[in-house]
């Protein structure tokens, strides 16, 4: 584990990612909820900045003509092409889609730290 102080807890905006670089990584944190969420700022398809992206809740289905909406589920809709990664898990939302790399977050004494 190499936790890295990321920013002060209050420059972290709700729903908005707020971006810092460690080396070659540019890391976006986000809060939602009161939950903190880290990611590379990087989407597998294309090399798109993935945290320009939009968060929103998940759509399901149970068959044909079934459509549902989770709004508790979060996923992050990559601004290039559309592909969607699950918030919390960094896996695709379709098959072949592969995975954004997300990072433990923690709250400390005011401060966000990542563990990259």
């Amino acid at each position: 584990m190499a936790w890295q102080l990321f920013s002060p807890l209050d420059a972290i905006v709700e729903g908005k990612f707020t971006l810092v670089t460690f080396g070659k990584r540019t890391i976006g944190v986000t809060r939602l909820r009161g939950a903190l969420h880290a990611v590379l700022n990087y989407c597998p398809h294309a090399g798109a900045p993935v945290c320009a992206g939009h968060i929103q809740g998940y759509v399901t289905s149970t068959g044909p003509g079934q459509i549902g909406y989770d709004a508790e589920r979060k996923i992050l809709r990559c601004p290039w092409h559309h592909w969607e990664f699950d918030l919390e898990t960094g896996e695709g939302g379709c098959a072949g889609t592969g995975r954004i790399k997300t990072y433990p977050t923690r709250e400390t004494d005011g401060a966000v730290w990542v563990d990259i």
